[in-house]
Parts: C-alpha cells; sequence; structure tokens
C-alpha cells in the first residue's frame, strides 16, 4: 500500500513538471539537457517555455549581443576606428588586431558576431566610450531600459568573471531589440565574412560563424535528434550567437522564422552538443505548438463616453495600438474581455490621454491588455451656461444703450444746429428792418 502511494506521487510530480502554464494557456513542455533555457515570440515577447529562465548564469560570447546592439545605436557602419593600444592584447577568440591600425565598425561588428572576436569586442566598446568601465556601464544601463532586471556586464565579450551575469529571458529581451535592427540580422545570419587587407594588416581575414546551426553539415556537424543522427544546420534557422567559456558551458541565443512567426531561444550551459539539439527542440516546439493572433488594431473605436454626465462633453475611447498574442495552434483557449474605463475622469482631458483599459482573459486569468485613450482634446469649462447666456443679454442691452445714446446725441446737435442757424436768420431780419424805419 505505501508503494503504491510513492508511485502515486512520483507519478503526479512527473505529470505536473510536464505541464507548463505560459500566458493563462496550459501547455506540454518539452525536455531540454542544460539546466537553464527559455523561448519567447519575437513579435509579442511571450514566453512560451522557461526552465530555470530568470536564474543568474554566466553568459559568455552571448554578451556581444548587447555589445553589437550598442554599436548599430551609437556609431554609423562607416566610421572609421583606429585600434587602441589595449584591444590587440585580449585574450580567447580573437581576429588579431593590430596598434594604430584602422578598420570600419561594420568590418569589427561582422568579427563581433561572426568570428565572435573578443578583440574587436573591446575596440568598439573603447571606441564608443573611451575605456572597457564606462562601456560596461552603459551596457548596464541599455539593460535595464530593455527590462533586464537581473543582469550585470563587466566587459563588452563575456571573458570570465564572477560579476559578469546574466539571465536567459533577460539575454531573450536584448536579443529581441537587437534583431529589430536589419544590420544585425544582416550580420547573425552570415555564414562566412572576409576582411580585406588594411594599412597594418597584409592579408584578408576569413571568418567563419561559430553557429553551426547556419552551415553544419555532413562529418563531425551530425547530432542526435529525436532518435535519429541529423545534421546540426537548420535551414529555418537565420541567427543569432553562441558563447563559450568554461565556467559558462556552451551557451546559444538562436532565432528561427517559419510562414513569417518568428521566435528566439536561450540555451544556458549546456554541454557538447546537447545545445544545438536543445536549441532545435524549443524551436520546432514553437512552430508545431503556437501561433500568433491578433486581439485588436490600434486606433479602433471601442466606446462612447459622457464627461461628468455632461452630453455636450462627448468623446470616444480607442484602443491605443494592435495587439497581438501568441496561444496553442491546438485551440485550447477561450478568450473573453471586458472594457474598464477610469474612474474620476476630469476635464481638460488631452488627446490620446488614457481613459480605460480593455482587459483579456482566459479561464479568468488575465494574459492581455491594451490602454483606451481619448480620440480628442476637452477644455475644462471656465463659466456656467446660464451665466454665458446672462452676458449674452448684457452686452445686447449695452449696445442698445450705446445706439440710444449715439442717437440722442446727433439729434441734439442737429436741433443746437438748427436754433442756431434760426437765431442768425431772426437778427439779419430784424437788422433790416431797423434801416427801412
Amino acid at each position: 500500500m505505501k508503494k503504491n502511494i510513492i508511485t502515486f506521487i512520483l507519478l503526479f510530480v512527473l505529470l505536473f513538471n510536464v505541464v507548463f502554464i505560459t500566458d493563462a494557456f496550459a501547455v506540454s513542455q518539452p525536455t531540454i539537457s542544460a539546466p537553464s533555457g527559455i523561448l519567447i515570440d519575437f513579435q509579442t515577447g511571450d514566453v512560451l517555455y522557461e526552465k530555470n529562465g530568470n536564474t543568474p548564469m554566466y553568459p559568455a560570447s552571448t554578451t556581444k549581443i548587447m555589445t553589437a546592439l550598442l554599436t548599430l545605436e551609437n556609431c554609423t557602419l562607416d566610421e572609421v576606428v583606429t585600434i587602441d593600444d589595449k584591444s590587440p592584447f585580449t585574450g580567447g577568440s580573437r581576429i588579431y588586431l593590430n596598434e594604430g591600425e584602422k578598420v570600419t565598425v561594420e568590418q569589427l561588428l561582422y568579427a563581433l558576431l561572426v568570428k565572435s572576436a573578443n578583440d574587436a569586442a573591446v575596440a568598439l566598446a573603447i571606441h564608443i566610450s573611451e575605456n572597457v568601465d564606462s562601456f560596461a556601464n552603459l551596457m548596464n544601463k541599455r539593460a535595464k531600459e530593455l527590462g533586464a532586471k537581473n543582469t550585470n556586464f563587466t566587459n563588452p565579450n563575456g571573458l570570465p568573471d564572477p560579476n559578469h551575469i546574466t539571465t536567459a529571458y533577460d539575454l531573450a529581451l536584448i536579443a529581441k531589440k537587437a534583431m529589430e535592427i536589419p544590420k544585425f540580422r544582416e550580420i547573425v545570419k552570415t555564414s562566412r565574412y572576409e576582411i580585406p587587407p588594411t594599412n597594418e594588416q597584409e592579408e584578408t581575414r576569413y571568418l567563419k560563424n561559430s553557429n553551426r546551426l547556419l552551415w553544419g553539415t555532413g562529418g563531425r556537424n551530425k547530432m542526435e535528434y529525436k532518435g535519429e543522427l541529423i545534421d546540426i544546420k537548420y535551414d529555418i534557422v537565420d541567427g543569432i550567437k553562441t558563447g563559450y567559456t568554461v565556467a559558462a558551458q556552451q551557451c546559444l541565443v538562436a532565432t528561427a522564422q517559419k510562414d513569417g512567426h518568428r521566435v528566439i531561444s536561450v540555451v544556458l550551459k549546456a554541454t557538447g552538443k546537447n545545445i544545438y539539439s536543445d536549441t532545435r527542440t524549443l524551436l520546432d516546439y514553437a512552430f508545431e505548438g503556437f501561433k500568433t493572433i491578433k486581439l485588436t488594431i490600434g486606433n479602433k473605436k471601442v466606446k462612447s463616453i459622457y464627461v461628468n454626465n455632461d452630453k455636450s462633453l462627448n468623446i470616444n475611447l480607442l484602443t491605443k495600438n494592435t495587439l497581438y498574442k501568441t496561444v496553442p495552434k491546438d485551440g485550447s483557449y477561450n478568450i473573453q474581455k471586458k472594457v474598464e474605463i477610469t474612474d474620476g475622469i476630469k476635464l481638460p482631458i488631452e488627446k490620446g490621454q488614457i481613459l480605460g483599459q480593455i482587459i483579456y482573459t482566459n479561464n479568468d486569468s488575465e494574459f492581455a491588455k491594451v490602454d483606451l485613450i481619448s480620440d480628442r482634446s476637452l477644455e475644462e469649462k471656465k463659466l456656467f451656461p446660464t451665466f454665458t447666456i446672462g452676458k449674452s443679454i448684457l452686452i445686447g442691452l449695452s449696445s442698445l444703450i450705446l445706439l440710444f445714446l449715439i442717437y440722442r446725441t446727433i439729434v441734439t446737435m442737429r436741433r443746437i444746429k438748427r436754433r442756431k442757424i434760426k437765431k442768425r436768420r431772426l437778427g439779419k431780419y430784424k437788422q433790416v428792418n431797423k434801416y427801412k424805419k
């Protein structure tokens, strides 16, 4: 009996662990070997899978996603960088830059993301912020702006440092932002790149991407996946960045697109080729199990309201933006929505002011919302309507009185003038009669 109870408990725990709650949906989750991983939808940012996604980990060279993002946000591609006296001495993977060598920002970005060159990372950091410490501060500031709350970068390349940490979720947020930049997308899907000779390097540098999902076929580029031996290369993958140190082990941030649907996966501290099989497990899980739907479009009229119950103060509430969400393909959801209006709305109201929300739920669990905004501005009434009417009557009466006074003045002046003329005529008449006598 006791044995049966233990067996039942173990089965219950097992079943519980294969159910994953994401955005109010219960979906069977896949299994990966790595201790930390996450999967998000690129368009919506919805988390589709998580395993210790907020646990601090060493990111190794996946750090360079942030370095590339800051470079693209702060530099132009044709800027010429003169290599400083520190970058050439950076250890690990590098392209052997020389002091005084002149290369473009674009070339350094390819070295950074394709070859995973640590010296290129330091060169870009010094070019942007004059020193590595200042650049690390910039990295951390940008990470916080993106919502990466559990990240602390100390260098631009991910070389070992106990204080250089991030999480799978934070890396996904950083990668999502970087993937919004066309040049970043172009670079991270590049398998091979050449840097021609420079003023300090006579030979062409040939770069090969460290991400075997882009090119790995045949020979040693095979992996076991779902009981079969297949090529590591996966045609739907088009980036992003690998990483490795002894402490971090194998790390990979990857992205793939299928039928217009893009997702981003992060796998940290995997061993050997498991980094690729874990990544493919997550990517396939996304495309086989989820789809993106449009809940509402932006600027859609949802409701009309009266402010202070005054029918002359009517405004329309519009959706602030278009809202997409990622849901299971099997239709195992029942989306409901409710409109909530902000209490105590007062004048004045600005156009675009948030006055409410649409809240979307599934099985009574909130999973999305969109703000409702005013379609126009409304000024505060300074005077009551009765006073305005009284003021209009007063102005009218004043105008009539003024006109009457003007009229009386003209009439009086004319009478005075006629009296003067009559008096002059009378005087002349008396003078004539005097002479006749």
